[in-house]
Order: structure tokens, then sequence, then C-alpha cells
């Protein structure tokens, strides 16, 4: 392999880190543009805030006005300096009213008859009417309370006036005796065209909350009283009544419809206006897709319920600057994006030895050793790559050359005691001997020695072989291992060197296995016919031989037993014999019945023997 210039983890690390830093730049820039978007919002907040301050401190301004212009008139009346009844001396001083900016729409005398006498501020018109029944309570409950300070009514709905109106009023008296009631209508008119005015190409929808849900100024406030209040009135009682200011529901505003669906925003407070008598409160709505941001303060002195003054706007307010936003973040993307194709190119370029070394690795998980064209991993530029690269060689190599060693092993010795000799971390080649019960199965070819007669070598090693293939992959399947073949027989044994549970029945199966596969088929074009023998009891396991050469084998008078059995199939004209020892093992001793009795060789009493049912020998 030729040498290549390499490189350290350490640089590739450096690398990755300085392409790290970049990124990192670039989510601190998106994270500071952010905090812009937020402070811009609190911009406009802070914005609508003092907007909705001014509002409350002009609606302020104006009943303060009202209240001192009613207080001036009821004590001008107590002193005796103007007398209602005096009419040249009470137009006079309503005509200086009329001078100042008063800021109401009319103001004037209720007498008892449910007569208004008063006068418009703008060219002092004269204004004559008669007042509803409702309206009357004012000068009613005047009289029956006699001297008090002034009263703000409700605000509602004019019809006379086709304006919504505060109307605000106190009793006269004059040495106890009731005179009249004074009364100031205030247009919320104007109040509704004050929280526009200056605001006009804006944005935002300015309005004021009385009683939780009823409106008391809006821009639309006006088109809703031409509209929908106007409709209300079918008679003269009615026109000349006053009608309920309208719900969030009826002044036609989405937003304002659904405020109580709104969610809280956070939001710092230290650079907006605060003060006893007002919170300021941010809210977000989401409403057929459309985001908008509530800004709202409630003030509690007000002379008739709490109130609500508020503003609300969409969030598309802040487009200019969320386009400048997403300009910004979008060239991060880009920067962003081409940064991770670089890394993802350098990635690729300095783990293509890992991806290799992990393929190399599933290939060998999956086919193991079984796959002989695992190729060598190319060397790395990078020096830990290299080194990984040339060890995985080297143990490819060094595991292929083991099981080949295996493999060969196991031509010569069954696997399980090859694999011990292996894992026994010597090369003794010796495996200690071990006294075992064990089933030996001893199989023979009927006229062996005839059919020789008739075929050349080469005919005879091809019949051996195939039947040898066909005889020991069913001893196999069975757990048993083949510990001799000696000529045309198979010496095999059941629980010698790896525990086998009835191992009896394994042996007996492998028998029957043995004569069906033999009866049925043909080997090399050649018929046969074999016997068994089969014999429980108790052996020595273990290897024999020089210390040069060694041969792995079981011994004992079992073994001999099972032999025996093999040749007295012949005497009995029986396939399969088995001892009594054997019989006294299986699961299911009625698979056998008993074929004979015989002395065997050595041995002072009869064994009985037991051959295969018919149906089970076939």
């Amino acid at each position: 392999m030729a040498e290549k210039r390499r490189y350290s983890v350490l640089t590739v690390l450096l690398a990755g880190f300085s392409v790290t830093s970049v990124l990192g730049v670039g989510i601190a820039l998106y994270l500071g543009l952010g905090a812009a978007y937020q402070n811009t919002r609190n911009l406009w907040v802070m914005m609508s805030d003092l907007d909705l301050t001014s509002v409350q401190r002009s609606m302020h301004e104006r009943m303060e006005n009202v209240s001192l212009r009613a207080t001036w008139v009821a004590d001008q009346v107590a002193s005796g300096t103007l007398d209602p009844a005096f009419q040249h001396g009470w137009q006079n001083a309503m005509r200086a009213l009329a001078a100042s900016h008063m800021d109401v729409m009319a103001y004037g005398l209720i007498t008892g008859d449910r007569q208004f006498i008063g006068y418009n501020p703008e060219g002092m018109r004269d204004i004559r009417r008669t007042l509803p029944a409702d309206d009357m309570l004012f000068s009613e409950l005047a009289h029956l309370r006699g001297p008090s300070t002034n009263h703000t009514s409700f605000p509602r709905w004019d019809p006379y006036f086709k304006q919504t109106v505060i109307a605000n009023w106190i009793p006269l008296f004059l040495n106890g005796r009731y005179l009249g009631t004074f009364i100031q209508y205030l247009s919320l008119s104007n109040l509704s065209n004050s929280l526009i005015r200056g605001r006009e190409g804006l944005p935002g929808v300015p309005f004021v909350l009385i009683a939780g849900n009823r409106v008391m100024a809006h821009p639309r406030l006006s088109e809703w009283g031409n509209s929908t209040a106007s409709s209300l009135v079918n008679g003269a009682d009615i026109a000349r009544s006053p009608i309920p200011l309208p719900t969030i529901n009826d002044i036609g505003d989405p937003v304002l419809a659904n405020i109580g669906k709104s969610e809280n925003i956070r939001f710092r407070k230290t650079t907006l206006e605060k003060s006893d008598s007002s919170t300021l409160k941010l809210s977000g709505l989401e409403l057929n897709g459309h985001y908008s941001i509530i800004v709202t303060k409630q003030i509690l002195n007000t002379p008739f319920s709490p109130m609500i003054i508020g503003m609300h706007f969409e969030e598309a307010l802040f487009d200019d600057e969320w386009n400048r936003l997403v300009l910004a973040s979008a060239m991060g993307g880009v920067v962003l994006i081409l940064s991770i194709i670089i890394a993802i190119l350098i990635a690729r370029q300095f783990t293509k030895p890992i991806r290799l070394f992990a393929s190399a690795a599933r290939a060998f998980e999956k086919d193991g050793i079984d796959n002989h064209d695992f190729p060598d991993l190319s060397g790395s530029r990078i020096r830990e790559y290299d080194d990984a690269a040339r060890s995985f060689n080297h143990m490819i190599k060094a595991v292929h050359d083991r099981e080949r060693i295996t493999s060969l092993f196991g031509k010569f010795l069954p696997a399980s005691i090859a694999r011990k000799l292996l894992a026994s971390g010597t090369d003794s080649g010796v495996l200690p001997p071990q006294q075992c019960e064990a089933t030996v199965l001893f199989v023979d070819i009927e006229a062996f020695t005839s059919l020789c007669e008739t075929l050349d070598p080469q005919q005879i090693v091809s019949m051996l072989n195939a039947y040898f293939d066909c005889t020991t992959n069913i001893i196999e399947e069975h757990g048993g291992i083949i510990t001799q073949f000696q000529g045309d027989a198979i010496l095999a044994v059941f629980n010698a060197f790896d525990e086998l549970n009835d191992h009896a029945d394994a042996a007996l199966d492998s028998a029957i296995a043995i004569q069906h596969a033999v009866n049925t088929r043909q080997f090399d074009g050649l018929s046969l016919r074999c016997r068994c023998g089969v014999n429980t009891g108790r052996m020595i396991a273990g290897n024999v031989g020089a210390s040069a050469r060694l041969s792995f084998t079981v011994h004992g008078d079992a073994v001999n037993t099972a032999l025996r059995l093999e040749r007295e199939n012949k005497v009995l004209g029986t396939r399969i014999l088995l001892s009594d020892s054997t019989h006294d093992q299986l699961s299911d001793p009625e698979r056998v019945v008993k074929a004979g009795t015989i002395q065997l060789r050595g041995r002072h009493s009869e064994t009985v023997l037991y051959t295969c049912r018919p149906q089970n020998s076939r």
C-alpha cells in the first residue's frame, strides 16, 4: 500500500469546530434579530399607551370642566346671583358659559313640566323639547333629595340628538325651594372623533368600553347610530326615549367582538407610563388567519363604572420590520445551508473510511465467514483511520484462516470435538477422557463383501461416499456424533461429547430414518440394505493413539454390544435391534416390540432384544 499523507483527528476536529463557530454566530444573529422584532412591538405598545393616556386625560378634563360648570351654576342659583325665572339674566349667563370652550353639545334647564329649555353652544341656538318620562327622573330625584352635588348618567344613544351622550345634571335650589335641574349633554361622538383625530393614516382602532361589553366610543359608533339605532325608532315615544349603547357584538368590529378570547402577552413595562388609576394589559387574538394585538387600560375613577380604553391593531403592522427580518434570516439561512453542504462534503470525505469499515463489518456480520470475497479496506490519509483499516484487514484474514482450520478439522473430526480442541487453548490435541452414559448406533451395509466383488474400486468409493453423505446428515440432524467409519460400517454415539436429552430416542429415530432413506433411494445407481444395532450404557469417550496422531472414539462394553446387536439382525431377520437398556430409556416404549432373547458373550444372563414395529421400521 502506497504511503499517503494523513491527518490527525485533532486537525479534523479543529476544522469542524471552525464550521460550528460560524453557525453559532449565525444563530446568535438570528436571535438578535428576533429580539429587535420584539423591541419594535414593545415600541408600538408604548406609543399606543401614550395615545390611550392622552384620551384618558382628555376625558378626565372634559368631565372635570362639566362638573365645575354644573357646580358653578348651582352655587350662583343658591346664592341668589342667578335666577332661572329671570329670563334675561339666565340667558346672559348661559351665553357667558358658551363663550368658553364647553365640549358639550347642549345644556340648559329642566322645568317641572317636562320641558327642556336649553342652548347649543355653537351659535347659541335655542333648544326646546319635551323630555321623555325616563329623563324626568333627573328632575324628580333632584326634587326629592334636595340640594346635592352633580351627577352623571349612564351613557346612552339619544334619538333626539342622534348621538351617544352622557348627561350631567345638578338640582338648583334657592332657600330650600326647587327651581329646576341644570343639565349638560356631553357628546360621545366627539369622544370617538377625538380618538381618531390626528391618527389619520396610522394603524390601530381605538375604543372605549363600559359596563364590560358596552361600546362608549369607537370609530364605527356614528355609523351604528345612523343605521342600527335609527332603525329602532318606530314611534314618537321611542324617538324621545334613550337607547342603550351597542354591545361589542353590535358595533361591527370582529376583534372587539372576540376580545374575551384573547390571550395575555407578557411584556416589559419599564418604559410605559403607569398610574394608580389605570393598568395596562397586552393581549393577542388569532382570528380568521389574522393575528391582532390588543392594548387596553382600565380606568377605575369614572362617574358611572369602571371604563376600559384600548386600541387594537393587526400584527401586519410590523410587516416592514418582519420583511427585513425575513430577508436577514433568509440570507442567514443561505449561509447556513452552504455551511451544511460544505460540512457534509467534508464529512463524507473524511468519514468515507468509517463508512467502508462499517459496510465491511455489516457484511461480515451478515455473511460471516461464509463470505470469502471481502475486499481489503483501502488506506486513508487520516492516521487513525488508516491504522483501523489495516487492523480490520488482518482480522478478516485471521478469521478466515481460523475457519479454514476448523473446516479442515471438521472433515476428520466431529464438529463439536473440533470446537473443543480450538477452545482448549493448547496445541496438544488432547481432550480429557470422560465417562458417560450414552447410546451407541452401529450401522452396517448388508452383503457389502459380495457387492464389492462385482464392482470396480471407483464405483465402490462413489457409492460409499453417497451412502455416507446420506447417513451422516441423518445422524447429525438428530444430534449424534460419528466417531468412526470402519469400511462400510458407521459408529455413532449420542450424548457422549455434547449433552443430549432423550439420547435413546434420538438414536432410534436416526436408525429408522436411515432405514427409510436407504430403502427409498439409490446410491450412485445402486440399491442397498443396511442393519442397525442400538445400545445404551456406560462408556468412556476420549482420544487414543500416538502422540503425533490421535483418534477420538468411545470405548466400553456398551459399544461392543451395539456391534453384536447389528450382527444379530441376520439371525432374527430384522433391520433394527435395540437392547433392553435402550428400551427402558425410550420416552415411548410402545414404539418397539420384543424380538427375542440372546446370551451375549461375556454376560451371565440373557439380554432381551427389541425391534421396531413394522409401521415404524420403513
